[in-house]
């Protein structure tokens, strides 16, 4: 097991692949943190990819992160991911945010998650 954090500055109003779970491996998410560098209140969705059904799982929806705020999900919980699977952030048009998502890499025993 290895603890894995990505930071992204975000292309407003671009979905964009934050991360994928390796090859061989499954993911526990155990922190979304965005801030908002703007001078102006931002939305902010998130998605989790999940491969092995090819769908998209809407985490949150056009949620509003005030003016140099930020908005933190962690809630002493996870979410297990498993290989193949993806956090995807979109940024409002016009914003400045930039996040930062922790994930806990642990190898599979074998290359079939079951």
């Amino acid at each position: 097991m290895r603890e894995v954090s990505v930071g992204t500055n975000h292309t407003a109003g671009s979905k964009q692949t934050v991360f994928t779970v390796p090859p061989k491996h499954y993911a526990k998410w155990n922190l979304l943190y965005v801030m908002n560098n703007g001078a102006n209140n931002k939305t902010v969705s998130v998605w989790w990819y999940d491969a092995s059904e090819a769908a998209e799982i809407e985490v949150m929806n056009t949620v509003t992160v005030t003016t140099k705020q930020y908005l933190k999900m962690d809630g002493g919980a996870y979410v297990v991911l498993e290989e193949g699977d993806q956090i995807r952030i979109q940024a409002e048009a016009g914003s400045t945010l930039a996040s930062i998502n922790t994930f806990e890499l642990i190898t599979s025993r074998n290359s079939a998650i079951t």
